[in-house]
């Protein structure tokens, strides 16, 4: 029964009178007809969208609750015209794109919505014309390797650019800003589990976006568990989800200075583990679980952890082979691998970046129009983010023991770290170098990107001495980077002398095939194996350093082996943390 001037609807847990109802109603049809044709309603706060015009929300008192322009309208229905702003129609034209995209492909892209209201709030800020960053985590398909424009014909670029083009930002003193990009030189979960204070000396970050879908399946050892994780421990499944948790738990607790937004982007996988021989093995790869794919790890941990997951890989590698291994890379079909990839790994062409931009851009504004749809929505008190809290609440660890929470996420350990992948970074180690004979600091990839301390001599002999203190637990830690060809052996050991030994030079200059002994002290560091691919890697010495204890650290490259790929004799060195 209706009463006049009573309470007569109810929303969302909020009581709506309705004579404001009616006010409200009439306001918005004035500001639909001034506009345009009104083209959508919604009744949980009366809202508006006019082709061309802003569209308004209002609560029940007639108070505007949300203001942003639409987006463009769709023309001929062609989804890329609905995401993409008119200024970069044309980057987006078919013929630059790997193939057709359509919406229910997109609408395949989001395997797990997870707790949105970090990435709500990270919406909030674009609608109020802040000005934001976003880190960009990820390897060398994040990186735009194998296109020709690199970094410049990657997804984060056309991405940020669409960022920047749909949500125009302003400066403190009102005039036009930028959304701002970051990277890492660390390329796995691994890598920046490893150089984690390379992500937290940034001053903000607002939205971090996670790739690791290929990278991960590389990492080869766990030498930080703190236990004994068994026979799974040692599979490379677990190894991923176990730097990834700590990743992930760490992110949750930044302040940049607000809560970041986090997103598991899975945007590539691994061209050759299913292809035919003489390309790959099937035998061998039919008894993987997951082919070296990660999306099925990193669906599990999302999931637990309520990240929201974007996924391009979930609909198309199964779009690439269904209708068989050969169909999969032949150049006839328009979604094969052959065709996706620029090379026999991983790596999109240019049109395929531009595609994986566009899921990303569909994602955010498939969000965009659930906050405001879904603004008076009764949500319950589970349903809240809890590790976004002032106090913030996380949940047990799935794969971390207590010591390995509190050394690793709680950072209740001081560490030393001599990071030589930091293009910046040399001043902050330079010192700690005693004796260099032979190596050196540069980056040694094609985008002049990549740092490290690199010794290249068929000869070997190339040494370097390190000084450094020992942490609280006694363990250093030593990672480089690994690869098929070009790259050979170094041995480390440490001492309490700046320079080399006698022993230890003769060594040096010896083609090593087998293992040092251990009473000598000396360990080697193997910089190469058979997988065509070239990753960091890291290694935890058998030798412990006591916590405040000075001592050096050795290595040298050996000679090279004729029985290793390439005329080179390589190795980088990425760090070196003692904790």
């Amino acid at each position: 029964m209706v009463k006049s001037g009573k309470d007569i609807f109810t929303g969302g847990g909020r009581i709506i009178r309705m004579f404001p109802i009616l006010g409200c109603t009439v306001i918005g049809t004035f500001i639909g007809y001034i506009g345009g044709k009104m083209q959508s309603f919604s009744s949980s706060s009366l809202s508006f969208v006019t082709s061309g015009s802003t569209h308004h929300g209002y609560n029940g008192s007639c108070e505007i609750l949300h203001s942003y322009k639409p987006r463009p309208t769709v023309m001929n229905g062609n989804i890329v015209g609905e995401i993409v702003p008119d200024s970069l129609i044309p980057l987006y034209d078919p013929k630059f794109l790997q193939f057709n995209v359509t919406r229910s492909m997109l609408q395949k892209s989001r395997p797990v919505v997870g707790n949105t209201q970090r990435l709500h709030s990270f919406l909030k800020k674009l609608h109020a014309k802040h000005c934001t960053t976003v880190l960009f985590l990820g390897g060398s398909v994040t990186a735009g390797h194998n296109t020709k424009g690199g970094l410049k014909d990657s997804f984060p670029r056309f991405f940020m650019d669409w960022l920047n083009e749909r949500y125009p930002c302003e400066n403190s003193d009102r005039s036009l800003g930028k959304h701002l990009t970051k990277r890492t030189q660390q390329n796995s979960a691994q890598t920046n589990f490893i150089s984690w204070d390379v992500i937290s000396v940034m001053e903000t970050l607002d939205l971090v976006i996670i790739e690791f879908n290929v990278n991960d399946s590389f990492i080869a050892a766990n030498p930080h568990a703190l236990e004994d994780k068994g026979r799974e421990g040692a599979s490379k499944d677990y190894i991923s989800v176990w730097y990834n948790e700590i990743l992930l738990r760490r992110l949750l607790l930044l302040r940049k200075p607000d809560p970041v937004a986090i997103i598991t982007f899975n945007a590539d996988y691994i061209g050759r583990t299913w292809a035919p021989k003489p390309y790959s093995d099937p035998d061998k790869d039919r008894k993987t679980t997951f082919r070296n794919n990660q999306e099925p790890l990193k669906f599990w941990l999302s999931s637990m952890y309520e990240i929201p997951m974007i996924s391009a890989s979930t609909w198309m590698l199964p779009f690439a082979g269904k209708k068989g291994t050969n169909w999969q890379f032949n150049r006839n079909n328009s979604y094969s691998t052959s065709l996706f990839h620029a090379d026999k790994c991983c790596h999109p062409k240019r049109g395929g970046h531009l595609i994986l931009s566009l899921v990303l851009a569909y994602c955010l504004l498939e969000e965009e129009k659930n906050m405001f749809s879904s603004s008076n929505d009764v949500i319950l008190d589970i349903e809240q983010d809890f590790s976004a809290a002032v106090d913030p609440i996380l949940r047990d660890p799935m794969y971390l023991s207590e010591d390995e929470e509190r050394m690793y996420v709680r950072h209740d350990s001081v560490s030393q770290l001599l990071d030589f992948t930091d293009p910046s970074g040399h001043e902050k180690w330079k010192n700690q170098v005693c004796e260099n004979d032979g190596w050196n600091w540069f980056a040694d990839n094609r985008e002049k990107d990549k740092f490290g301390l690199i010794a290249n001599d068929v000869s070997g002999g190339k040494h370097l001495s390190l000084e450094v203190f020992g942490g609280k637990h006694g363990l250093v830690e030593i990672s480089y980077v690994i690869s098929y060809e070009n790259f050979g052996l170094s041995l480390v050991w440490i001492d309490d002398d700046r320079t080399s030994g006698k022993k230890e030079e003769e060594l040096c200059l010896k083609e090593t095939t087998g293992l040092i002994g251990s009473e000598r002290g000396v360990e080697i560091l193997v910089a190469s194996w058979d997988e065509k691919a070239s990753v960091p890697t890291v290694t935890v010495l058998r030798q412990r350093v006591k916590e405040g204890q000075p001592k050096f650290i050795h290595i040298c490259l050996t000679p090279k082996s004729e029985s290793r790929q390439g005329k080179e004799n390589k190795f980088k060195l990425l760090s070196v943390r003692l904790y």
